[in-house]
């Protein structure tokens, strides 16, 4: 922490001029709840120079720092040697002088002084009892991206092609989810983790069998391309990769060809990996669940060699025992590895492995609820109320296995003052044991079990070249991305051991059935049946029109082939956006994006299993608000989808046929409000409705699994003068409709959290002690899937108590 020195001088710029008055008309249409904020933000004290917007990309720090005096007007000479091998995030938005080099020195270990002659230097921060000379620029240390002093706000984040990029300034709705909200959550899903983002449907986590319920704003994230790490693609059946080896987790909602691809307009998942940084690791974490699952997760970090060159960081993860499912058993896995070499300042080079295996057993794959409770009787009947979480529905003896594989490389050359060449590589593969059933029920609870044995495999090959740079031309300063893509996906099974009836009973009192099944492993998945390749070139450009104004504006030019279904489709896709910032914190956006996407394939539980559809391409308009002050910040986005409709009939077969429309109005906010206070909210208002269907049997109807409605809020109370923080939150989920016809429909739901953290100085390490209650009245509920009439049992009251030792 930084104290300011009794001489402390201001960096002293000409002041831009006022605004016009368009940007005066804008202002106060914006309302009395940000027009406060936003004018305070706006104005600049006698002493303090007005904002100027910065626009430096990630990179050296001995660059950023030029380039951000360049842009200030200031003249600034150091010592190469002091920001030699040191890097920082990209800077981009409205600061003044001194906020934008808190920013980049963030961290350093240096500050910014100046001479007598008026220009800057930079030196090492002095010893506690140093004297000093030289008047220094020395501002208060701001919150850390992510973290609780910071409302859990994260001020840029990865944007796919674009490179890092200031969320503020950025025209698509991002949220970002930080390794100290993961830890804070005690987060070990994607389910736990997006609990109070209303944007994400309710999901089911990975303790019983797979948790792919996870939908954005009501559309599932690509089965091929949904999900990324470090931007590069992984080919993952569920939302299940281990959370305990990232640093963040973002979620890009809705159409994302031009940044990361083409695919369904679900949204994409982009996992970013810990690596080492200036700072060494040495974490040690614990959890032990009230069912008696216990955790143990151990993190080692460090740079070592000349200029501290290489980098290394090392995840190790063990988990067992009983979960909160009556004698059900989770055991899981998994280890990660990621090196960097800091080659020169200029070029750099990292890699990464990861692997994971993760085994329950006890649960089951979906409840379908029908009129008579028969083995295969998939069209929709009333549901049967909503069974506790804790309780066992299938035998004992099923099995859900998940494996992951993974490896990554890419170098980064700085080829010139304001180019760059990256070349990324990435492979991953994911298996799929399954030895569970489909439970068919009538409202009443009578029953019956159908089953399936089989194995998956899924592997996945991205290969990306980018070159990224900017030029002036006149007035105008763009900001260039020019690359080309490669995906290969392919998937193997084996035989499918189908047990047909396997018995029935009343779910009031289940039937523990013995074993007839064969169990397969990914080992013997060897059988392929399908083959996908994308190629694909982009470009994009953002121009920069004065301080206020960007341009956005790209191509994605690719093709599809699917060996087995025998298509072949090219398509060229456009994005355009623009922003505008009328007030210093405030940010107008609109964009456009088109998409194509792989055709749906018929589920193995339909009655033309297997069939693969033609390619669709997706549309999405979006026009939105997003503000920040020093402690808060506030988003809102108005956004309409068009894609293809697929759903299946009463009679069980999957069609692909008309147009999906999502269209609705997402608002959030986040804010520490005092030293002692964090608050957060979110709400989504969707109407997810079919259209211009053959025989308009589903015109108007609402999409099957979708919410009309969520909202989540939660809070944070930091007692004063004692490391003990409370938090608290909740989520309402509306009404969803199970069936296509909409007759048959689950009620709404509201969920209550509660949690507290201790921290304190332990042996002379940093301890954190943690505990969370999800659920905390232990509401049963169903939890649903987006385009499916499938159930499954919400978890129950769940108690973590954590432990968190760094030394």
């Amino acid at each position: 922490m930084t104290s300011p020195l009794p001489h402390r001088r201001a960096l002293s710029l000409p002041t831009p001029a006022a605004k016009t008055w368009p940007a005066t008309l804008l202002s106060l249409a914006i309302g009395a709840a940000l027009a406060g904020p936003l004018s305070q933000a706006a104005a600049a004290t006698p002493d303090e120079p007005a904002p100027r917007v910065y626009r430096i990309e990630a990179g050296p720090l001995g660059r950023a720092l030029s380039l951000a005096a360049a842009g200030s007007g200031i003249a600034l000479s150091f010592d190469p040697a002091l920001t030699e091998g040191r890097s920082v995030a990209a800077l981009n938005g409205r600061y003044t002088p001194a906020q934008a080099f808190e920013r980049l020195l963030d961290g350093s270990g240096l500050e910014l002084v100046q001479r007598a002659d008026g220009s800057w230097t930079l030196r090492r921060l002095p010893a506690a009892d140093a004297a000093s000379a030289l008047p220094a620029l020395r501002v208060r240390a701001a919150a850390l991206d992510g973290g609780a002093d910071a409302a859990y706000r994260n001020k840029s984040a990865p944007v796919g092609v674009l490179g890092q990029k200031s969320l503020k300034d950025t025209p698509y709705s991002i949220e970002a989810y930080s390794r100290e909200l993961m830890d804070n959550l005690q987060a070990r899903s994607l389910a736990d983790l997006t609990r109070f983002d209303a944007a994400i449907s309710l999901g089911s986590d990975n303790l019983v069998t797979e948790n792919n319920s996870l939908a954005v704003r009501g559309i599932g994230p690509d089965f091929y391309t949904g999900q990324k790490i470090d931007g590069r693609n992984v080919r993952v059946r569920a939302a299940d990769l281990p959370l305990e080896h990232f640093d963040s987790v973002e979620i890009l909602k809705g159409a994302s060809a031009l940044l990361y691809g083409f695919g369904a307009p679900g949204g994409v998942v982009n996992y970013t990996l810990k690596r080492a940084g200036d700072e060494p690791v040495r974490q040690l974490n614990t959890q032990l669940m009230d069912s008696g699952l216990v955790l143990l997760h151990g993190d080692l970090g460090g740079r070592f060699g000349d200029r501290q060159a290489f980098g290394y960081r090392v995840n190790l993860v063990g988990e067992g025992g009983d979960t909160y499912v009556d004698g059900a058993r989770s055991g899981r896995a998994s280890a990660s590895l990621a090196l960097d070499w800091r080659i020169t300042p200029e070029l750099n080079w990292r890699a990464d492995a990861l692997a994971a295996k993760h085994v329950r057993h006890g649960g089951y794959w979906a409840l379908i609820p029908n009129s008579d409770g028969s083995t295969g009787n998939w069209g929709a009947g009333e549901p049967l109320d909503p069974i506790a979480g804790d309780k066992r529905l299938a035998p004992s003896f099923t099995r859900y296995g998940s494996r992951q594989q993974t490896w990554g490389s890419d170098l980064s050359w700085q080829f010139a003052p304001d180019w760059a060449l990256s070349l990324a590589h990435r492979w991953s593969e994911s298996g799929r044991e399954f030895l569970a059933p489909a439970i068919f029920a009538d409202a009443q609870g009578d029953y019956s079990m159908t089953f399936w044995s089989y194995a998956n495999r899924f592997q996945s090959r991205d290969t990306q070249a980018q070159v990224s740079g900017q030029l002036q031309t006149g007035a105008v300063r763009h900001e260039l991305s020019v690359g080309v893509l490669r995906t290969d996906t392919r998937s193997l099974n084996t035989p499918v051991d189908d047990g047909g009836n396997a018995g029935s009973g009343n779910l009031a009192n289940p039937v523990d059935f013995a074993n007839p099944f064969t169990r397969y492993t990914t080992n013997d998945a060897d059988h392929e049946y399908d083959k996908v390749k994308l190629r694909e070139v982009f470009a994009t450009d953002t121009l920069h029109l004065g301080a206020d104004w960007d341009i956005v504006a790209g191509l994605r030019r690719g093709t599809l082939d699917d060996r087995y279904s025998g298509y072949e489709r090219s398509a060229t896709t456009p994005t355009l956006a623009t922003v505008y910032r009328p007030l210093a914190g405030l940010s107008v956006y609109a964009s456009y994006v088109e998409a194509l996407e792989q055709g749906s394939t018929a589920p193995e539980t339909a009655a033309n299993a297997g069939q693969v559809f033609e390619p669709m391409t997706s549309k999405q308009h979006e026009v939105g608000l997003k503000a920040e002050g020093e402690r808060w910040s506030a988003t809102a986005a108005y956004f309409r989808l068009i894609r293809g409709l697929s759903y299946t009939s009463a009679d069980n077969v999957y069609s692909q046929d008309g147009e999906a429309r999502y269209q609705g109005l997402e608002l959030s906010a986040k804010a520490r409000l005092t030293p002692q206070w964090l608050a957060g909210a979110s709400a989504i208002w969707l109407d997810a409705t079919g259209r211009k269907t053959t025989d308009g049997e589903l015109e108007g109807k609402r999409i099957q699994g979708v919410a009309r409605q969520q909202f989540a809020a939660m809070a944070e109370y930091r007692l004063a003068g004692l490391p003990l923080t409370f938090s608290a939150g909740a989520r309402h989920i509306g009404k969803r409709p199970l069936d296509a016809a909409n007759q048959w429909s689950v009620g709404a739901v509201t969920l209550l959290d509660a949690g507290a953290r201790y921290q304190r100085r332990w042996a002379g390490n940093a301890l954190t002690l943690r505990l969370n209650i999800d659920n905390l009245v232990d509401k049963a509920y169903w939890v649903t899937q987006a385009e499916s009439s499938s159930l499954v049992q919400g978890a129950p009251r769940t108690v973590k108590l954590g432990a968190q030792i760094d030394f």
